[in-house]
């Protein structure tokens, strides 16, 4: 253990220092600016230059763009990166109607515009602004852009608009990840409103409009965000815009950031050896664990369909802190009728897991890959939530403990297709969609980490540091919407 601990932690650091390194010679300054958080990034020294503008997509954040304004700000450029309404860093909730022009799309523009506006008093920020936006902001930027005076161009990444005319914007470049079939064809679409011949990767220009298409190869939605060939063909083609040379070294943060969570989660392994040897506790039998597993999906959906899904004048947090709380508590009664019972908390188990996972693995991923960290009123929505992800969690660590494969499965399976459907069922519950893949990464790195931990100090303290965790997680990473 004690080597693994090492060598973890060597990789850790090692993986900090080169995500450090990007960041070299440049500088960075986090201002407010139209009322939305804003990073400042500019070369080190640097007289000034054209400004970008860079959106996130829908559950992003600043963080998540960061290698796009790495890249920006080594050419040359003044970049301004923002939190859209409910994202990230923002305490103002994004309007309620996510699908109407007139709803979030006519704020989330309007917010484009301001902020792009306030970004050109920036010191060196000199003449005209590019924006880039990333899949929901590709249709944000684009519409903006008809609204701001002198735009050199625009860059649409995993891009979907029907506001793509013949004739603007009139120098637009979409990228999309390899594996973005259909946002591929969407995109060619797009090219060929200028030239039907056109291909993917040929640039086209008719009557003063110019179009770029490419694909970013052996990436998907996320990792499009990290590619090298977003970064070099985002940057060259703003840079010939504006009259600059694409200068600068591309950043290379994906696979340090990798590194970097892998790493912190081989971690916790050495770090739950120092709590001793495993402890016993009694695991539920196959039978027992089927039946806890279905018995909530009835109640749980009933109660996300009937329970008004406002609170804390958000949409989605009181139903989704309901559908936890039936969850756990149906599968908490199962246990105790059935004679297993939660054992008493370990204290040090405990601490050990949550300085772990909300002090060491959780302000990595804020600073480098991801807001990740809740603020404001998202620290309301963490304690909205907190009951019902502690019996959740509570009772999903009391089945899991030493259970087999198909019980495994079947105990994470089922709440997450159960949510799917109320989701389905339910479309005030369906903007907060993105807590599935939460879900998903959280139970690949939280939930191991919890299972190592857990094995020497109980099920009590795995479920209870687990759904302090899983609380945090979702108030931290989901878009606040008003009710």
């Amino acid at each position: 253990m004690l080597l693994c601990a090492l060598a973890a932690s060597l990789l850790a650091l090692l993986a900090v220092a080169m995500l450090e390194r990007q960041r070299s010679g440049l500088s960075v300054e986090r201002v407010r600016l139209a009322g939305a958080p804003v990073s400042i990034w500019r070369a080190e020294g640097s007289q000034g230059g054209p400004l970008v503008v860079v959106a996130h997509g829908y559950a992003g954040s600043r963080q998540m763009m960061q290698p796009l304004a790495m890249s920006f700000a080594r050419a040359g450029f003044v970049v301004a990166s923002f939190d859209f309404f409910g994202h990230g860093r923002h305490d103002r909730p994004m309007a309620g109607d996510i699908t109407s022009l007139d709803g979030a799309t006519a704020q989330l523009v309007d917010q484009t515009v301001a902020v792009a506006r306030a970004s050109r008093d920036l010191p060196g920020a000199t003449g005209p602004v590019s924006l880039v936006g990333h899949s929901m902001a590709t249709d944000i930027v684009i519409r903006a852009a008809e609204r701001i005076d002198d735009v050199a161009a625009v860059v649409a990444i995993s891009m979907y608009s029907d506001a793509v005319r013949p004739t603007a914007p009139e120098r637009l470049l979409i990228v999309s990840g390899a594996w973005e079939g259909w946002l591929r064809e969407v995109a060619l679409d797009r090219l060929r409103q200028l030239d039907p011949a056109a291909a993917e990767g040929e640039t086209v220009a008719r009557d003063g409009v110019a179009r770029r298409a490419v694909a970013a190869p052996g990436v998907g939605h996320v990792g499009v965000l990290y590619s090298r060939a977003t970064l070099a063909e985002t940057r060259n083609w703003i840079a010939a815009a504006t009259g600059r040379q694409p200068v600068g070294a591309l950043p290379r943060t994906g696979p340090w950031l990798a590194l970097l969570l892998v790493a912190l989660v081989a971690l916790a392994w050495p770090l739950a050896g120092l709590l001793g040897r495993p402890v016993r506790g009694t695991a539920p039998g196959m039978r027992l664990a089927l039946a806890a597993s279905a018995a909530p999906i009835v109640p749980a959906l009933v109660t996300a369909a009937l329970l008004p899904g406002g609170a804390l004048g958000l949409s989605a947090f009181g139903t989704l802190a309901a559908f936890f709380g039936v969850w756990g508590a149906v599968q908490l009664a199962i246990l105790w009728r059935a004679g297993l019972r939660p054992s008493r908390p370990h204290l040090a188990g405990l601490a050990m897991l949550l300085l772990w996972g909300l002090c060491l693995f959780a302000p990595a991923l804020d600073r480098y890959g991801a807001a990740f960290l809740p603020t404001g009123p998202r620290l309301q929505v963490m304690v909205l939530l907190l009951p019902g992800t502690l019996l959740y969690c509570l009772a999903d660590a009391m089945l899991v403990r030493d259970a087999r494969w198909l019980s495994f499965l079947e105990v994470r399976v089922f709440p997450l297709a159960t949510l799917l459907g109320a989701m389905w069922i339910t479309p005030r519950l369906g903007i907060a969609f993105t807590v599935l893949p939460v879900m998903v990464l959280f139970w690949c790195v939280y939930g191991v980490a919890g299972r190592w931990i857990g094995a020497r100090s109980g099920s009590a303290t795995n479920g209870l540091a687990l759904g302090i965790i899983l609380a945090w997680a979702i108030a931290a990473s989901t878009p606040l919407i008003a009710a």
